[in-house]
This record gives structure tokens, sequence and C-alpha cells, in this order.
């Protein structure tokens, strides 16, 4: 399951059960308690901030109701070495008297017990010094944007317009091929400027800060100085498909020819993280082999 964000989101109004685009899914908790053939087995995705709200809370209650265990999760793709900050809530649930492989805990865990690949604890780097910094590092290696990349396409129409560039680019989150991190694709990608993910600088030969600054000198005063300036960075969008490779699709995965990029930004956005669910299904059908 997988409820509408918009509810919990940090950048909403946190209404949670009183937001009506979360009764969709205190309708399926209705029909759960309902159901005389519960599902064996649960996953639930939703943003960062749904473990707060009061519909996590119903979640739980229903759950302890219907006699399901569960373990709760809260994961990124920056654990499984890719460059791309998109932390998750997710459940896990086993109808009893189905047991997880690894005792379950009430804690919301940052790791799956006896995964190959998101065993470690995640630490967020971003609060440490460089000694820790380096630490983190050396024990999780995360993967350069450049290997996510289409090196064989034409950029031109990914590249930031103009009217863009001059109103909104003071805002955008810019990263380079040679980064190590992007911040979290939204549906509105490619249509609003600010907090829907990073904008790609292609010319890697031009210091980003001096830029700014000298085209900050012509704000107001001459665009055409401005863009030329802008211009010479090289800005545009990640493509539909380094999105979809950030998020872990796999390479024959394709969108309708019949879709524009509009409708696959939004479809991204609105979608999750094969790679780190692909663990989580794994070690939810993962039996406990010391209880039989």
């Amino acid at each position: 399951m997988s409820p509408p964000c918009q509810p919990y989101t940090r950048v909403g109004l946190q209404q949670g059960s009183e937001d009506a685009r979360a009764k969709s899914f205190l309708h399926l908790l209705k029909v759960l308690t309902e159901m005389k053939n519960k599902p064996k087995y649960i996953l639930l995705e939703n943003v960062k901030g749904f473990e707060e709200s009061d519909s996590h809370d119903l979640l739980l209650e229903t759950l302890n109701q219907c006699g399901y265990d569960y373990q709760e999760f809260l994961l990124t793709p920056l654990q499984l070495g890719i460059p791309n900050s998109r932390m998750r809530y997710y459940l896990l649930a086993k109808l009893k008297p189905l047991q997880f492989a690894h005792p379950v805990t009430k804690d919301i865990i940052n790791y799956i017990p006896l995964s190959e690949n998101l065993s470690k604890e995640f630490v967020d780097s971003r609060n440490l010094n460089d000694e820790e910094k380096l630490a983190c590092k050396a024990a999780s290696s995360i993967d350069p944007l450049s290997k996510f990349l289409e090196h064989e396409i034409h950029f031109e129409k990914y590249l930031v317009p103009d009217k863009v560039l001059l109103k909104n680019s003071h805002v955008f989150d810019i990263v380079k091929p040679d980064g190590y991190r992007s911040c979290c694709f939204t549906k509105g990608y490619y249509h609003y400027a600010q907090g829907t993910g990073s904008i790609l600088q292609m010319n890697m030969d031009v210091n980003t800060e001096e830029t700014f600054s000298r085209a900050n000198e012509y704000k107001g005063i001459d665009d055409e100085k401005q863009l030329r300036l802008l211009r010479g960075l090289k800005l545009r969008y990640f493509s539909p498909r380094e999105v979809a490779n950030l998020m872990g699709f796999p390479e024959k995965f394709e969108f309708p020819a019949s879709s524009s990029i509009k409708q696959r930004y939004r479809t991204l956005g609105n979608s999750i993280n094969v790679k780190v669910v692909s663990e989580l299904m794994r070690y939810l059908v993962k039996e406990n082999h010391s209880s039989m």
C-alpha cells in the first residue's frame, strides 16, 4: 500500500486523517478488519512524517486488532550507494502465526535485518564533522551521479528555459555529474522550481557560486547579461530515464511512447525506489527457521 502522501508531507498542511485525501487509506483499514481471508503479508510506504500522524496510529491499532506482527522502517536509497535522498517510511506486516526472520522491535529502525545490502544503520552525515563524514563514506560507498546519467542523448530539450533561469535559478538545488547526491524528485519536477528535485550543471569548468554572484549584479538591470552568465552553466533537468535510474528502475523499463515528459515526471515523483522496496520484500517473505 502507498496512501496519498499529501496529508503527511512536511511541505503540506499535515492534516493527517482530517485531509480528504486520506479517506481511501482509512477505507482500506476498515475493509481489512472486515475481511475473512486477510492477506498474509502487507507492505506500506509513505513519506517521512507519516509516522507522526494520527493515520499511523490508526494503522498500528488496526494491525494489532487483526492479528499482525509488524516492523517499521525509515530508509533511504543512499544506503544502497544511490546518490539520491529519498527518505521514506515503510511498514512490513505478517499475519500471525507467521513470524519475521528477526525479532521485531517497537522502534522504527533504519536498516533491514539480515539484508546483504541494507543491514547497516543509516547515519545522516550532514551534521557531522569531517572526520565522522570520512568514516561514514568508508562504511557506505555512494556512486557518482555520472553512473546514472544518459550519455548519448541530446540534452537541449532538458535545458532550463531562459524565463525560469531569470525568475527561479536562485532556488535551484544544483548538482554536477561528479557529485554524490541529488534531492528527492517529486511529481512537480520540471514544472515547479523549488523543492521538487535537483538541477544538473553540465559545464563543470565553471564555478557555480561565482557565476551566480556575477549574474546577480545584473539582476533587474540587464537581463541579457544576466542570462549570458547563467546559460554558461548549462543547467538542465535530469531526464525521465535518469530519474528512473536513480529510483532503481531496470534498464528494460520504458514509458509508453504516447506519454508526455510532464506525465513521466509526475509518474516517477509518485513512485517508489524499486531497489529499496525489493530489499524489503525479500525480508518480508524470509521465513523464521528457528521457530520451525
